[in-house]
């Protein structure tokens, strides 16, 4: 298992904005895997030692910023994917540009 990243760590804080809920959610997530796509990235997220409940919430959730990233044009978008109650993944994605899934030297850009 693998830790969060700083950029992805300040997405689910993101989230939690909206869906406060799980905010005690944040600290147990691991990353189980992080796959290349050649246009996007996703990565796969599991829990450790999370004694809280999940509720019902199914959700697709973005704050529709851009992420500026070294080497991209157009930069990413990201969805955070929560099934039954649990955030089960974050789904990167270029503007059909090939990428190296490299997350340095990133700036997130609010949405227009």
């Amino acid at each position: 298992m693998k830790e969060l990243n700083e950029l992805e760590l300040t997405l689910l804080q993101g989230l939690t904005t909206k869906y406060p809920q799980f905010v005690s959610h944040i600290s147990h997530l691991t990353v189980a895997k992080r796959k290349l796509t050649g246009t996007g990235m996703n990565v796969e997220l599991t829990y450790e030692d999370f004694n809280g409940e999940f509720d019902e919430t199914n959700a697709l959730f973005s704050n529709g910023e851009n992420i500026a990233i070294k080497g991209l044009k157009e930069g990413l978008s990201y969805v955070i994917d929560i099934t039954v109650g649990q955030i089960t993944s974050i789904e990167f994605s270029t503007y059909n540009e090939k990428w190296d899934g490299k997350l340095t030297d990133y700036t997130i850009l609010e949405k227009e």
